[in-house]
């Protein structure tokens, strides 16, 4: 069965339109401009905040469209880091009227002690993750902006000290698996777009009176490409799918998310490497998108603190003992 239905696609399309229209090429960082359109004409903050506080209401599958649509443009948006702090909150029955609007900017971290969080350097709230979950107001703390990989998603380490900290009922686990599947779906998103891209250049690219895309090795590549993108779906689905359901189990749900973020991580390291290699020398330039997504891939890889996928995949197929 098909995750996503006609009206999804129609969102889908809106929000493309908005990332292709809108979005500032020259300018990796963070676009206020642009952040305050997608709140105010779709409602993007919001998305799945409950109607009651101030959101649309929707649920996980729309997050997924979005999130694909923002990989596949490659944009420097607070979106991942504040729909997730925005998720916490709003479970744990918190005020997250001004998220939903975009006027405040939320994030998540999985990292003791404030260190190398994702959008930092603009966020006006933490939800810290552990053994509990806590929020943090960061209006008034220290922060320090670090040089990333990937320009489009800044970092920053916060110095929590003497910030207000205070525990939130929110089981922890939820939250890592909303990080790890919302994640998965940008990294699908990144992944087609630098398919597509290499798949149309390899037809328009011209050397020695045919298309490079007609020489053999050029095609084998371009179809493990596919394989890679589609075998990385189907986990990436099935994690949607399954944090969609009230009824998954958080044992189910925590293996099909970091299975999803395995998969995706690993397709969309290979495929912006690989359209890299399909696109020549233009692909090496500065000037061209591709070297963009192949840092989007690699500093994604490592976004919240994926370390331990290994072993507790392991322990969910009963490879070693007991989950605790």
């Amino acid at each position: 069965m098909a995750l996503y239905a006609e009206e999804h696609d129609q969102l889908r399309a809106s929000v493309r339109g908005l990332l292709g229209t809108a979005r500032r090429r020259d300018d990796p960082g963070h676009d206020p401009v642009l952040w305050r359109r997608m709140c105010d004409e779709l409602g993007l903050a919001g998305l799945a905040v409950a109607e009651e506080r101030g959101g649309s209401g929707f649920g996980v599958v729309e997050l997924a469209v979005v999130a694909e649509e923002i990989g596949r443009a490659n944009l420097p948006s607070p979106f991942l880091t504040t729909t997730l702090g925005g998720l916490a909150l709003d479970a744990a029955g918190e005020d997250v009227a001004a998220i939903a609007r975009g006027e405040r900017l939320a994030t998540v971290s999985f990292s003791p002690g404030g260190r190398h969080v994702p959008d930092g350097d603009v966020a006006d709230v933490l939800v810290l993750v552990g053994p509990i979950v806590e929020v943090a107001d960061l209006s008034a703390v220290g922060r320090t902006p670090l040089a990333t990989m990937d320009p489009t998603r800044g970092q920053a380490h916060l110095d929590l000290r003497g910030a207000p900290r205070r525990a939130i009922d929110v089981p922890p686990e939820r939250v890592h698996a909303l990080a790890a599947t919302l994640l998965a779906c940008e990294q699908i998103g990144g992944a087609d777009r630098v398919l597509e891209m290499s798949t149309t250049y390899a037809g328009e690219r011209v050397q020695f009176g045919r298309p490079v895309g007609s020489f053999q090795a050029v095609k084998h590549l371009l179809a493990d490409m596919l394989i890679d993108l589609e075998l990385a779906r189907s986990a990436q689905w099935h994690a949607v799918a399954l944090a969609a359901d009230p009824g998954t189990s958080p044992t189910a749900l925590d293996a099909a998310a970091r299975t999803a973020r395995v998969a995706c991580s690993r397709a969309f390291t290979r495929l912006s490497g690989d359209a890299i290699r399909v696109h020549g020398g233009i692909g090496y330039t500065w000037e061209h998108d591709a070297h963009r997504f192949f840092r989007r891939a690699r500093a994604s890889a490592v976004l919240f603190a994926p370390g331990d996928d290994a072993d507790r995949l392991a322990t969910h197929a009963g490879l070693v003992g007991s989950a605790s």
